[in-house]
């Protein structure tokens, strides 16, 4: 298995450094690799840089630390596909190379014969090849192209299911998802409404996520749903990001408008970071997401009063049809 280190593309990063003609550089970590921060830096300083590490979070290309990049010749954004170019921000693959054959034993379990491949960017960049090998495994196989904020083909983010926006996909089909936890096969599951196979590279496991675990998800939505019906008389507070890729201010204006019309209050709030520590500071008895969909879909139980999505707000106003569950998508 590769090292973590071997799995950063550090030839491509000192090439754009160069490029740049930066001396002082701004490194911002995900989570899952600040543990590793000493020995990236340490690789970084060889070359002869300056470097200033962000403490701030990383959940996504969307979550850029805009105060370090002010401080710095180039912020070195790691293991995230931009969503958007911008001069002073350098993005680093960092892809996990992974083997075929370890799938191979758990393709029987996958019942249907077309299949729909998908899944996040440290793995979706050998979708090409991976396609070819399911093929000639007698699998057909549709791989979506990127657009927009998706860069590689059948890329899953937290925020957009594009490359599974096709007419083409009917019948008897369902998604092999490659990753690694469940908030984004959950998120195909619920996308696609079919059953998603997903196997983890790294931690080689096979699992099924099929129509129960789909209802357990809708029936999680309603409940807040209805709480939030509930809840209305007590106002409506809008949650805006300052995050360059998650900010939908205007969304927020609109969506605010929306519920005066109906004759409840609502106001904008606007954060750089959300959290349940910060909105339990306010009384508004329901709260409507517009920054990152995870916070609506996979932490709204950290949060004492309902959080729920644009779409479901919009529902709740009469505005959607209130039969169909449509996730809150970034495009």
């Amino acid at each position: 298995m590769q090292s973590i280190l071997e799995r950063i593309e550090f030839d491509f990063l000192f090439s754009e450094l160069r490029k740049k003609g930066a001396k002082k550089i701004g490194v911002q970590l995900p989570d899952g690799l600040k543990h590793k921060s000493k020995e990236i830096v340490r690789r970084i300083e060889e070359r002869g840089y300056e470097v200033i590490v962000s403490g701030s979070s990383s959940f996504g290309a969307c979550d850029v630390d805009l105060q370090l990049k002010e401080e710095v010749d180039a912020l070195v954004h790691l293991a995230h596909t931009p969503i958007f170019e911008t001069d002073e921000v350098i993005y680093v693959p960092y892809f996990y190379d992974y083997s075929f054959e370890n799938i191979e034993q758990y393709l029987d379990e996958i019942e249907e014969r077309e299949i729909a491949l998908a899944g996040t960017a440290q793995y979706a960049w050998k979708f090409d090849e991976f396609k070819i090998f399911l093929e000639n495994k007698g699998f057909n196989v549709f791989l979506g192209e990127p657009k927009g904020r998706v860069k590689l083909k059948g890329q899953i983010l937290g925020c957009n299911f594009s490359v599974l926006r096709d007419t083409n996909l009917k019948g008897s089909y369902s998604t092999l998802f490659i990753g690694d936890g469940l908030f984004h096969p959950k998120g195909v599951a619920m996308y696609t409404e079919r059953k998603v196979y997903q196997y983890s590279p790294l931690n080689d496991e096979f699992r099924i996520i099929d129509e129960e675990e789909i209802e357990m998800f809708r029936k999680e939505r309603y409940i807040q749903i209805s709480k939030a019906i509930n809840n209305l008389r007590d106002g409506v507070g809008i949650i805006v990001s300052s995050k360059l890729g998650q900010k939908r201010l205007e969304l927020a204006e609109r969506i605010r408008l929306e519920i005066i019309n109906k004759g409840y209050y609502a106001d904008v709030l606007f954060f750089d970071e959300i959290s349940p520590e910060k909105i339990m500071n306010f009384s508004y008895g329901v709260y409507v997401n517009t920054a990152c969909p995870r916070i609506t879909y996979e932490d709204f139980t950290r949060y004492s009063k309902p959080i729920i999505s644009p779409t479901e707000i919009r529902m709740i106003l009469g505005k959607i049809n209130f039969e169909r569950l449509v996730l809150d998508e970034l495009r």
